[in-house]
């Protein structure tokens, strides 16, 4: 068991003054359907000392309206602005830099498609490839040879190549399966060409939510369960840096990390982060 002591110990940072904390979704909140029993109560427990959540998710499946109803079901209220995926990000940021009424390629799903859309993009799918401008590239589980010939097809011809993320993985009740990394991975190698990545450990998602909640960097805490996105994003950005023991890391991992992917603190599970903040918030006006 994880004593408290022992996470402070990761660094010789602690999280004073914090006024808005960040959360990952999968392996944090929930695993897979199974939401974790902590999670409500410690989001509670929050909103009581009047620190302000958000929810930050790479997986690009589903919509904000999605997550909202899914955190309900475990027993968190929320609205969309308090919820940042890689979605709709990726549609923000294609937004952001004039893709507006532009044709993109989507290799994803629902959530990934319906942000573009809101955000004024046409939207194409296989084998519908050569009229597109973009090809946007998320977690899809209907993956074929024919998207990725699409996908080649369309880069090859001069479309812009954006990835919502490149986790490798996500966990699951099961254990872990293939991520949107995965996927990105087999377009990058059939068109020898690399992605513009959104989603973490790129710094753009965890802007946008700072840059809502009028917070600075270092009165906000980002709960994770990723060494290689969530901790060594929030670790650059100067963001106190809280893994969790449910999702893909192990303490053993956990302690062998080194540079921007070592925590500034361990929990085992959200039920212990309400000791770890108390007292320390309240530093934003």
């Amino acid at each position: 068991m994880t004593t408290l002591l022992e996470s402070l110990a990761m660094s010789s940072r602690t999280p004073l003054n914090v006024c808005t904390v960040m959360f990952d979704l999968d392996g944090v909140i929930w695993r897979g359907q199974r939401p974790f029993p902590e999670a409500g109560p410690a989001v509670q427990w929050l909103g009581e000392q009047g620190i302000s959540s958000y929810f930050l998710t790479n997986n690009s499946t589903r919509t904000r309206a999605d997550y909202v109803g899914l955190l309900a079901r475990a027993g968190i209220t929320c609205t969309e602005d308090r919820i940042m995926t890689s979605a709709y990000a990726t549609a923000l940021y294609m937004a952001e830099r004039g893709w507006k009424d532009k044709q993109a390629l989507v290799i994803g799903e629902n959530g990934l498609e319906e942000e573009l859309k809101r955000a004024g993009m046409r939207v194409a799918r296989p084998p519908e490839w050569r009229d597109a401008q973009a090809v946007v590239v998320g977690l899809t589980r209907s993956f074929d040879y024919e998207a990725l010939f699409c996908a080649q097809q369309a880069i090859l011809s001069g479309a812009t190549f954006i990835a919502s993320n490149r986790d490798g993985t996500y966990p699951t009740e099961e254990g872990l399966l293939p991520g949107a990394g995965s996927i990105v991975a087999a377009v990058a190698a059939a068109t020898h060409t690399e992605p513009t990545v959104v989603g973490k450990p790129q710094p753009y998602m965890v802007e946008k939510v700072l840059a809502s909640a009028n917070c600075s960097a270092e009165h906000a805490a980002l709960v994770g369960d990723r060494l290689d996105t969530d901790i060594e994003l929030a670790r650059r950005l100067g963001i106190f840096a809280i893994l969790v023991l449910t999702g893909v890391t192990t303490m053993e991992a956990a302690r062998a990390a080194e540079g921007l992917c070592r925590p500034d603190a361990i929990i085992e599970t959200l039920g212990e982060l309400p000791s770890l903040l108390k007292g320390g918030h309240g530093g934003c006006d």
